[in-house]
């Protein structure tokens, strides 16, 4: 499908999806760059990818498509590179979980960038970074959020959606403000929450070595809080505003149960048992 393939980051997600497009042999050859030269050189060393790139970046410069798999803080740096040496009908895409401030940015920064640039977001990953932590199978059978806006060229859109179809990935076009606000509660919220309850829990001075009494709802809960910091500012930064609006929702809600808790309410019991019932006809 295409002659090369580049990944901009190779990272946990950078390098799974070099596996991935290697094991449906979408491109005869993968290309990397990374600021850190140790993930590059575990990525040839066990064939993630063929070769990779010094900041001369002469292989971005034959790359037919280009994967930008980098912290959302780094976009702007990253945009500009391209920008300089992508040749004119590469195209762009990235794996980021906000889009409305990096589509803006790319009009900004790319050349032409309704005709080479789309953002994708697949709904994949794991809360381990670094490239050793790479999962061949991570992209597999997983959503791809596309998130095309009014001027993005179709035959663009297509290419992309077809690049992620031969993953066997289930593609979905969503625009850009919906996909962040969907985002800030069904991905950024519970995180944050996740966070939130660690630091309770582990900051309580009530019950010494509190992490001994924990069960597994609480270790399946904590799971989130094992993900990367930065990404995870980098999120909270760029999708602040719905952030902040589903923050203020989940405090009212917990306010809300807090009431019916205070005052024995046995409407405590249909609260939770419909939504229980929601939960199960989604």
């Amino acid at each position: 499908m295409f002659n090369s393939i580049y990944i901009f980051g190779t990272g946990m997600m950078g390098g799974s999806l070099a596996c991935s497009i290697k094991q449906a042999k979408v491109a005869n050859k993968i290309y990397g760059f990374d600021r850190e030269i140790k993930n590059l050189k575990y990525a040839k060393k066990n064939k993630i990818i063929n070769d990779y790139d010094s900041k001369d970046f002469k292989l971005l410069s034959k790359a037919d498509l280009i994967i930008i798999c980098t912290p959302l803080s780094s976009y702007k740096k990253v945009f500009g590179i391209i920008n300089k040496h992508k040749k004119d009908d590469a195209i762009v895409t990235d794996i980021g979980s906000a889009k409305s401030d990096i589509i803006k940015l790319s009009s900004k920064l790319l050349k032409n960038n309704n005709q080479c640039f789309i953002g994708s977001h697949p709904l994949a990953g794991k809360e381990k970074s670094t490239i050793n932590n790479h999962d061949k199978d991570m992209y597999k059978n997983s959503v791809i959020l596309l998130t095309p806006t009014s001027k993005t060229d179709k035959k663009l859109n297509t290419s992309v959606c077809e690049f992620w179809s031969s993953l066997k990935c289930q593609v979905l076009s969503i625009e850009p403000e919906v996909h962040d606000l969907v985002m800030s509660q069904t991905s950024h919220l519970p995180h944050l929450v996740s966070f939130a309850l660690v630091n309770i829990i582990l900051n309580s001075k009530s019950i010494k070595n509190i992490k001994a009494y924990t069960g597994g709802g609480f270790k399946d809960f904590a799971r989130l809080a094992h993900s990367d910091s930065l990404m995870w500012k980098d999120i909270c930064w760029s999708n602040k505003k719905n952030i902040t609006k589903s923050i203020i929702l989940l405090i009212k809600e917990l306010q809300d149960i807090k009431k019916i808790i205070n005052r024995n309410d046995s409407s405590l019991f249909k609260y939770l048992k419909d939504t229980k019932i929601k939960l199960n006809k989604k």
